[in-house]
This record gives C-alpha cells, sequence and structure tokens, in this order.
C-alpha cells in the first residue's frame, strides 16, 4: 500500500466536499495519524460556512468520494471527516 502526499489528499477532499456539499466548504485541513486499529488513516477536517441539513450523511458521503479516490490512486488509508463550523476550526 502506498500513501499519497497529503497535499494530493488535500485536492481529493476538497473536490470531493465541493462535488458533494457545493460551496459552502471553504477550506480543509489534513492530518495523516494512526487510527483506532493502529493502520494510517487520513483526518480531513473541512470549514463550512453553514451547518448543513443531513450533516452526518453529508460526511459519510465525502469520505465515501475520498476513500473510492484514494483506492483508484492505490492508497488504502481510510479517510475520516469533520464538517466544522468557523469556531470549532480555528481550534483545530
Amino acid at each position: 500500500m502506498s500513501e499519497l502526499p497529503l497535499q494530493r489528499v488535500e485536492e481529493i477532499g476538497l473536490r470531493a466536499a465541493r462535488a458533494i456539499a457545493g460551496e459552502t466548504v471553504r477550506a480543509l485541513k489534513v492530518r495523516r495519524a494512526l487510527d483506532s486499529t493502529d493502520e494510517v488513516a487520513y483526518y480531513l477536517f473541512f470549514l463550512s460556512d453553514r451547518s448543513l441539513p443531513e450533516q452526518a450523511l453529508t460526511s459519510l458521503s465525502i469520505a465515501q468520494k475520498v476513500r473510492d479516490t484514494l483506492i483508484r490512486d492505490g492508497d488504502l488509508s481510510y479517510p475520516y471527516v469533520r464538517l466544522l463550523p468557523k469556531d470549532e476550526w480555528e481550534r483545530q
């Protein structure tokens, strides 16, 4: 398994989020860390302008779209997605 550069993961994440949630997604921070199973995972934190309806479903849809692209590019790491309002974003 290969790990993509974080810049590539950011590109994938923003493209996926904007395809699903539109321009309400303004920015992205990505961290690579071990998950609870000690596997490498990506933690994607998106700055969202406003609360999205069905936010949990939106997060899952973004994560699946990111995962599909990661797998296609040879990276099997799992993406964990959170949509954050500005106040939470600033604490990241």
